[in-house]
């Protein structure tokens, strides 16, 4: 049996799937609801579709008794696909993934299992949370490094990828699978019911109304060392 929460509020996503979910969570007729997050590589800070702990926080929030386990594949198409039946083989509820090589995994999404796919959509999964035009760019290094680069004027701009809000997003939608209720908000996309967000190109005029007032960095992590004088002269601290 499972009991709502008070959910987590983002003011970079709509709550909508998450409040219509949250009073039928009892619905859920499994002890433990187990939610399976293939993860590609979390040991590349340049790939930027999820955020492990956002995602498992929701998750947690929104479902009391629910559970998140978490596979890495280290940017292995061949791991991934032994993670998927590993995933199945322990019983997992639903499977949100983030692809390795989004073609390899017809036969996660041919085992019956409900799949939402994170990032890029894998042929055949029932629902998609992605950005608009398909793909998530890729950048070097973390958005903290990325920004700092802007700041000193190595880089022109940055791309600001919502990865908060899309990984609060697939949870909520994972959550609505456990508890067998529609997900709000999306729409139809070539067949596939899709949450699509886009991403922003960020300048130095937009570092701290987008970055910072998002949360994305810090600002004391922004304007120190190298970048600290930088932002004195910018009047940002």
């Amino acid at each position: 049996m499972l009991r709502a929460r008070s959910l987590l509020r983002s003011p970079a996503v709509a709550l909508a799937v998450a409040l219509a979910a949250a009073p039928l969570l009892s619905s859920c007729a499994a002890d433990e609801p187990t939610v399976a997050l293939l993860v590609a590589d979390g040991t590349d800070p340049s790939s930027r579709a999820v955020d492990v702990d956002a995602f498992t926080e929701r998750v947690e929030a929104t479902c009391d008794q629910c559970r998140v386990r978490v596979y890495d594949a280290e940017g292995d198409a061949d791991t991934q696909k032994s993670q998927a039946r590993q995933a199945e083989a322990r019983s997992a509820d639903v499977v949100v993934v983030v692809p390795v090589e989004p073609g390899d995994l017809g036969t996660l999404t041919g085992s019956g299992l409900p799949v939402v796919s994170l990032g890029e959509l894998v042929p055949g999964s029932e629902r998609y949370v992605g950005l608009e035009d398909g793909t998530v760019p890729r950048q070097d290094g973390s958005d903290l490094e990325a920004a700092r680069a802007v700041l000193l004027g190595r880089e022109e701009s940055m791309t600001f990828v919502p990865t908060h809000a899309m990984s609060e997003r697939a949870a909520d939608v994972a959550v609505a699978f456990l508890a067998d209720v529609p997900a709000e908000g999306g729409e139809v996309v070539d067949g596939v019911e899709s949450w699509l967000y886009r991403h922003q190109e960020v300048t130095i005029d937009s570092l701290t109304s987008v970055l910072v007032a998002q949360e994305v960095v810090h600002l004391d992590d922004l304007c120190s060392g190298q970048t600290e004088k930088r932002c004195t002269r910018l009047g940002l601290r």
